[in-house]
């Protein structure tokens, strides 16, 4: 059975349900209302013979005690002529006392039953149709002396009865037929985006065409937050699935390059013997497939959680005077490198990773800024943070393609990169490892003007146990600023 005909069958199972029970409630409440119409209206009429009898038609012997009637009533006069009555005593078994005219011949009781000490009401069945009797016994002077009995026939209320449940019944099977079909459109409407997204997702299985989408218009409900999910989960996996391709491709073509560059110095070696050269361009271009598959098995590995980190206290601003040290080195005096504020940080991380996420960016920075240049180190403490900026004055980068700077194998500038020995993997292993520490890694840029990359890491939540540490290994150890200076009389000597 299908989700359609499953929410039909119990869309209509609860339509007929409620509406089963409603004409159950409105059967019984009328039933019962034209029930007790009659029996107010027996009663009025069994009212008024009594009060007539009692006061009218009994008298006392004061010799005998015995009571007598002394006149017949018209009843005519008393009773509709739609309500049966007739008056027993005690002494007439065979024939009343007094009847309406509409009984005729009729001498038998109403109720043969319902002659007691107290008043009865019943249903008896006459000779064409069912009769409503109350009888009740007329009592003077403390004891019973005779019995009313009032009766209305049932054929209006019977006949109003079987026409209530002939309505029902046509009602509940004209709901049952409208709530079907009403049931079956209400359901396959609403399972039509459903449809769309099966149809949609077989369309992406058999032509490999991950940028199709559910196009919905609709309120954003169930079905909708279900579409909206898909149509996000397909781009998330065409963005996967591209940037997976282009992986490939990239890691295909920086493979080939070294390898091609091998292939080409060995063969020069088989021809011409020994050659220095060409041994060291073998050299430098396996050092380089080295460097490639290295980085590309740490991040493999750190994709799948497979790179733990080593939780230690770190001394940042140790770690970043060694930078600092490296980065002069590798500049060879074409750029400036500059430390503009450090502050005596103290954290809980993996230094040999933070030391590679800033060597990254020394290197990054070192890649793009032209001699002459400058490269400016920050370090400064916030509430719950610490904020490392690296700023340089080089070519800076593009506002489209500053979005895309920490994609694998992504270049601004492809050519000089390539030729330069980068593979576009150093920034995505920065950000990974930011955010390995729970932190973040962020990029500003100007055309012309240079970049800054923001590193903001986590403070620990206890930093008192963690200056006694840092006391114990670095005593007196105060905040340092090195490089620019608001005074122009005394301003260090900073550059290389």
């Amino acid at each position: 059975m299908t989700i359609r005909q499953r929410l039909t069958l119990w869309y209509s199972s609860l339509l007929i349900s409620l509406i089963t029970i409603f004409a159950i409630v409105a059967f019984g409440i009328l039933n019962r209302t034209m029930r007790v119409q009659v029996d107010n209206n027996l009663l009025k009429v069994v009212d008024r013979v009594e009060d007539w009898t009692v006061h009218d038609a009994l008298q006392v012997d004061q010799n005998t005690g015995e009571v007598s009637y002394t006149m017949s009533p018209n009843l005519e006069t008393i009773a509709p002529a739609d309500v049966y009555l007739q008056i027993w005593a005690l002494d007439e078994s065979q024939f009343p006392f007094s009847q309406s005219p509409n009984l005729a011949s009729h001498h038998a009781p109403l109720d043969p039953n319902g002659m007691q000490q107290h008043e009865v009401r019943a249903i008896v069945n006459g000779d064409s149709a069912r009769m409503r009797v109350i009888t009740r016994p007329i009592v003077f002077n403390g004891q019973v002396v005779g019995y009313i009995q009032a009766a209305s026939t049932m054929e209006t209320v019977d006949s109003a009865v079987d026409w209530l449940l002939k309505i029902l019944a046509l009602e509940i099977l004209v709901a049952l037929l409208f709530s079907i079909v009403i049931g079956n459109w209400l359901a396959r409407r609403a399972l039509h985006p459903i449809s769309n997204v099966t149809r949609t997702a077989n369309q992406i299985s058999t032509e490999n065409d991950l940028s199709k989408r559910i196009p919905y218009a609709g309120p954003q409900d169930e079905l909708g937050e279900l579409i909206t999910t898909f149509n996000y989960m397909v781009a998330r996996l065409e963005t996967l699935f591209n940037t997976e391709r282009r992986f490939v491709a990239d890691v295909s073509h920086e493979l080939r390059t070294p390898i091609t560059a091998i292939q080409g110095n060995v063969e020069l070696l088989q021809r011409f013997g020994h050659d220095p050269a060409s041994l060291k361009a073998i050299h430098s271009e396996s050092q380089r497939m080295s460097r490639l598959v290295g980085d590309l098995l740490m991040l493999a590995q750190a994709d799948v959680g497979h790179m733990p980190l080593i939780q230690t206290h770190v001394q940042l601003d140790s770690l970043l005077l060694e930078i600092y040290s490296q980065a002069k080195v590798l500049s060879k005096g074409h750029v400036r490198v500059i430390i503009n504020e450090l502050d005596q940080i103290h954290i809980l991380g993996d230094p040999d990773r933070l030391k590679q996420l800033l060597m990254n960016l020394i290197t990054n920075a070192l890649a793009h800024t032209p001699e002459g240049g400058e490269i400016r180190l920050n370090m400064l403490r916030e509430a719950k943070w610490v904020e490392i900026s690296l700023a340089d004055t080089g070519v800076g980068i593009a506002a489209e393609d500053l979005p895309h700077i920490f994609e694998r194998f992504y270049r601004v500038d492809k050519a000089r990169s390539r030729h330069e020995g980068g593979v576009g993997l150093g920034l995505s292993i920065a950000k990974w490892i930011a955010e390995a520490h729970h932190g973040t890694l962020s990029a500003t840029s100007t055309v012309g003007e240079g970049t800054t990359f923001t590193l903001r890491l986590p403070l620990p939540l206890d930093p008192d146990k963690l200056r006694e540490h840092h006391a114990e290994t670095v005593p007196n150890f105060p905040v340092i600023r090195l490089g620019r200076q608001k005074s122009k009389s005394d301003k260090p000597d900073s550059s290389n």
